[in-house]
């Protein structure tokens, strides 16, 4: 997708988490208006384009999908501008497994200043055992030995009757937050334990906020297994 698809996707796809809907879409000027019911909203874009939201049966307060539809709006306007271009068309529904760039971006910055530390070598952040991002393109090796020490933790966690844990190897530093989420850095050699523990809890936090937006369905928990506090 061009950079402007990509931003339109990204601004439905906040749309959508925040309010809960069904769909969320960018329909441009030559298609025909659909028929009005409780549950569509429609927000002219500019050039005959709009946006249309199609709530669900649960979905926020009216002033809350007002106040998100009016910042989708001016985002959708403000990025038509920067790009020269008229918008796209575009949707996305409930489901939608697409991972919005974006976020995915912040959160491999987060890895990036975690592999910096002194000696590292590499920062993955795994989510039910799938690698979501990391600060350099993982090896195999480093994709192997990340499940085995996640594992590790997990189950050390789980022995102490706790629902998160860490792991602190000689070359490698594990923490283990949110849903099923964990950090894993690797270093050349031996590290600062408790430096890089405080970083990593730093970024645990920080990524607990973004890793919902990498859900195929945002609604599920947000807020729930928070990483341990610092």
């Amino acid at each position: 997708m061009t950079a402007l698809a990509d931003r339109v996707h990204d601004i439905l796809a906040e749309l959508r988490a925040a309010t809960g809907a069904r769909r969320a879409a960018v329909v441009p000027r030559d298609v025909a208006l659909p028929t009005h019911g409780p549950g569509l909203r429609v927000m002219p874009l500019g050039q005959g384009a709009r946006l249309e939201l199609e709530l669900g049966a649960t979905h926020g307060a009216e002033d809350e999908v007002a106040a998100a539809l009016e910042h989708a709006v001016r985002a959708l306007r403000e990025a038509a501008r920067e790009a020269g271009a008229e918008l796209p068309a575009a949707h996305v529904v409930a489901g939608d497994a697409a991972r919005p760039a974006r976020v995915t971006e912040r959160v491999r910055a987060y890895l990036e200043a975690l592999a910096s530390l002194h000696g590292g070598q590499n920062a993955l952040c795994l989510v039910r055992g799938a690698v979501v991002a990391a600060a350099r393109p993982p090896t195999e090796l480093e994709r192997e030995r990340a499940d085995l020490l996640v594992r590790r933790t997990q189950a050390a966690a789980r022995a102490g009757g706790h629902t998160h844990g860490e792991l602190a190897d000689p070359d490698a530093y594990v923490l283990t937050f949110w849903l099923e989420a964990a950090l894993v850095v690797y270093f050349a050699g031996p590290y600062a334990t408790d430096f890089v523990r405080h970083r990593a809890r730093a970024v645990a936090r920080e990524l607990a906020v973004l890793l919902p937006d990498l859900e195929p369905d945002p609604a599920a928990p947000a807020a729930a297994l928070r990483p341990p506090p610092a």
